[in-house]
């Protein structure tokens, strides 16, 4: 067995965990040395896509999306950008499987025509927010009135909040920019919105809900849910999630939801092929978290 490799002493306990996880993952299933830290895969490996679940059209989907090498995308197993396509690549062409995903793990029922995207916005940007927010996956469908409903959905793995940038904090503080405009227009937050959405712990759910909710005002689609795909053991955005949705009158608070890798996962059944790849992310994303 190889080496399970350093790990990083200023995790928090979940990353810790995960970190751990994965490095455990690289050293026993995959077989295969470390660069750096016990989660990152030499560049042969990363250029191998040994990051990514190896049927059901995975690796195709991330070529067609993403031609060129990212040693952080395709190397470091811990970042979540790799995550998308392991997860949820294998629904873009079974329809069934979507129909199922979409009503068990994210409370859709929607029917064809499908359409799945990976890290996708609407163009041209400056018809919408006018910045760089994109959905990691998204799916549209059609709902029992014919109507086209959007799903964003934003995956997580061990981050948290994170700190405001320049051109970010110019947007939230200015409120005559697209962030508040999409925010008023819409009528779904208390009070037109308060100063909270732009805090750390709930601004990226409320970029992500607002790029869906231009789409609407643009009437691209008729509805959008946004949907935070997320581990149990990563409390932060249990929390957030909840006080995002207390921002939101109580008949929007459906549309911004959280869905856990265990509640998504358990939902996946289908023949043999289905089964591998769902015995894959159970091994490779789930474990008991740490008291």
């Amino acid at each position: 067995m190889m080496d399970i490799g350093p790990q990083y002493e200023f995790d928090d306990s979940f990353k810790a965990a995960s970190r751990l996880h994965q490095s455990n993952y690289r050293a026993r299933v995959l077989n295969v040395n470390y660069l750096d830290y016990g989660n990152r895969l030499t560049e042969v490996d990363g250029r191998a896509l040994l990051n990514y679940y190896d049927g059901l059209g995975v690796r195709e989907t991330l070529r067609a999306r993403y031609p060129v090498y990212s040693k952080k995308r395709d190397a470091d197993m811990l970042r979540s950008e790799h995550i998308p396509f392991n997860m949820l690549a294998p629904l873009a062409n079974r329809p069934g499987l979507m129909r199922l995903a979409l009503r068990e793990a994210f409370g859709l029922d929607l029917r064809e025509p499908f359409e799945m995207k990976i890290e996708w916005a609407p163009s041209p940007a400056d018809k919408y927010l006018a910045d760089m927010t994109s959905c990691d996956v998204y799916i549209q469908g059609v709902d029992a009135n014919s109507e086209p409903v959007g799903l964003g959905i934003e995956v997580k793995y061990t981050e948290r909040g994170y700190r405001i940038g320049k051109s970010e904090g110019e947007r939230v503080h200015d409120r005559e920019s697209t962030y508040w405009v999409t925010t008023r227009g819409s009528d779904l937050f208390v009070g037109g919105g308060c100063d909270q959405l732009g805090e750390d712990d709930l601004r990226q759910i409320w970029r992500n809900h607002l790029l869906g909710l231009a789409m609407v005002r643009h009437k691209d689609i008729a509805r959008f849910v946004s949907v935070t795909l997320y581990p149990a053991g990563n409390k932060h955005f249990t929390h957030a999630l909840m006080k995002y949705q207390s921002h939101l009158v109580a008949t929007a608070q459906s549309s911004v939801r959280g869905c856990t890798f265990e509640q998504y996962i358990d939902c996946l059944h289908g023949d043999n092929k289905i089964e591998e790849w769902k015995q894959y992310l159970m091994a490779r994303y789930l474990f008991e978290v740490p008291a």
